[in-house]
């Protein structure tokens, strides 16, 4: 994975005073922000699931395990044994990451796909949430050439254990199909609707069902997989057409093949082939499939305060953080992205807002990065995602005025700069000690705030691993910082933690000045190891 050093996200907590958080103590609005850093990098999940015919097992490239296909698939399988008559419990909440050796779930993909998903892990979307930004990455991905997206909504709560069995298979009745979809709110046409769009990738394996699809003692396809239709690389009707038509694979190995396991044939005539019918050509294919998909992502725990749609703005604050010279002198620097359809301008334009709604003047940076195309020259299909042409804008500023308050980019986008308080990256390190990291924070205080008995605190949230399921939790911790040194207008505090037991994620820090100001939550990323025997002198 590609991280930049420290990911700053630039919302302070007098900006937030009033929003609902989580036990984590985020925002929404900091959700948000994180799903549109996610959205506009091509470094993270997308760049896991692209091109649609990628293998989610490298070491196996003809095992046919078809990522996009298997982000699918955990959708269903973690959203459908809700029970909406019940306490309301379940849907989509990541307690299938506790469910992996249950049979209805067969073969390995819940825990290579949430494998896939941890190393994105962090305080700010939860794994709930990055299996709705998979399947919307995976459809966008597959979705040739349209790249249409699902709308996306964050704020789902993660489960601590298993939800209830259930999931319908190969081998089980219409009626029990019926069943487990009428449990979790969904209708014989939705349960129609579901099953098309989601066979329109990927296919059934000879070894997770040998009673259904034959070994085909293919070297070229070593786990046997018998494709749904023959576009399994692509989200299209060509499934649907295939069915109706009797052409093509004619539906697949679960129309065709065993008569005890036909049970898409059973499920698509359950209603004399109407709805299947209805969803024929590829716009209504489409237009079905990203509504169906939606409303099982939306499909979620009682007591669920999920965002609106979340529109990523054309331009945002991508990556971003304060630091200080060996002057004492204040850095902002950081990566602003935009885009749009043609690409963004060659220049982007932003300006420092200061106390009292004055600024600092316009700056113009330039690019420094365009996509689709890869910095390592793979496949331009590789970054199709939906969002036109993206634009990378490295800035570097030092700031003079101590006034600032914050930064405008291109008269659209306005994030907070707190200069009262702030994690520094070039003087903060991280190293393995058995198993755990140990970690050496620093911050910088305005010396002004910093008076007699000034009580400063760091709190850590560090991914660790949980039992039953390869999905971490976040547990977090409070350490009293040190005072260390003055540096320019600026007093310098430390901190020294074990964070983490090895488990996948980021770690995110804040420092706190008694209760009246709090620096940024930062997630720290890869910082650079300490490679004194001493840490703290570093």
């Amino acid at each position: 994975m590609i991280l930049p050093l420290f990911i700053a996200l630039l919302t302070q907590i007098q900006g937030i005073c009033g929003q609902s958080v989580d036990k984590n103590g985020v925002t929404i609005l900091e959700k948000i922000e994180e799903v549109e850093r996610q959205m506009l990098n091509v470094f993270t999940l997308v760049s896991v699931v692209a091109p649609c015919n990628k293998i989610s097992a490298p070491e196996n490239p003809h095992s046919g395990q078809q990522t996009s296909a298997e982000w699918v698939r955990i959708v269903f399988h973690d959203t459908i044994t809700k029970n909406i008559e019940g306490p309301g419990l379940g849907g989509l909440d990541a307690s299938v990451g506790f469910e992996a050796d249950r049979p209805e779930n067969v073969g390995a993909f819940i825990n290579v796909t949430l494998g896939q998903f941890t190393q994105f892990s962090s305080i700010f979307l939860s794994m709930s949430d990055l299996i709705g930004i998979g399947l919307s990455d995976s459809l966008a991905t597959c979705d040739q050439p349209l790249a249409r997206r699902i709308p996306l909504r964050v704020g789902r709560m993660d489960a601590t254990g298993p939800g209830p069995a259930g999931v319908p298979g190969p081998t089980d009745s219409l009626a029990f199909a019926q069943a487990a979809f009428t449990k979790a709110g969904f209708t014989n046409s939705e349960m129609i609707q579901a099953v098309a769009c989601g066979h329109s990738l990927g296919g059934v394996h000879h070894e997770n069902f040998p009673d259904i699809v034959p070994d085909p003692n293919d070297p070229e396809n070593l786990f046997g997989r018998s494709p749904f239709d023959s576009t399994p690389d692509v989200f299209d009707n060509t499934g649907v057409q295939e069915y109706l038509t009797r052409t093509g694979l004619k539906g697949g190995p679960l129309v065709v093949g065993p008569e005890a396991t036909r049970t898409d044939f059973l499920i698509f005539n359950s209603d004399d082939n109407a709805t299947i019918t209805a969803m024929s050509t590829p716009s209504s294919f489409e237009n079905t499939c990203l509504t169906i998909f939606q409303k099982m992502m939306d499909n979620v725990p009682a007591g669920t305060v999920l965002s609106d749609p979340v529109t990523v703005r054309p331009w945002i604050l991508r990556e971003s953080h304060l630091d200080l010279l060996a002057s004492g002198g204040v850095t902002f620097s950081g990566t602003i992205s935009g885009h749009s359809t043609p690409a963004p301008p060659a220049t982007a334009n932003y300006f420092y807002g200061t106390v009292g709604g004055g600024n600092t003047g316009q700056k113009t940076v330039q690019q420094s990065f365009v996509y689709p195309n890869r910095p390592n020259g793979g496949d331009p299909e590789d970054t199709l995602i939906g969002f036109g042409t993206i634009v990378d804008y490295e800035f570097n500023d030092t700031l003079s005025s101590p006034s600032i308050t914050s930064i405008n980019i291109m008269s659209s986008y306005t994030a907070p700069v707190n200069l009262n308080i702030f994690i520094l990256p070039s003087q903060s390190f991280s190293n393995p000690v058995n198993g755990q990291r140990q970690s050496i924070i620093r911050v910088a205080v305005l010396g002004t705030l910093a008076t007699t008995g000034t009580t400063m605190s760091l709190r850590i949230w560090s991914p660790n691993r949980q039992p039953g399921s390869v999905v971490p939790t976040f547990v977090n911790q409070n350490i009293t910082m040190s005072f260390l040194r003055t540096q320019g207008d600026y007093k310098i505090y430390q901190a020294v933690a074990l964070t983490g037991d090895g488990a996948p994620g980021s770690t995110t820090v804040q420092a706190n000045l008694g209760t009246t100001q709090a620096s940024v939550k930062v997630q720290t990323g890869s910082l650079k190891p300490c490679t004194s025997a001493i840490p703290t002198t570093c």
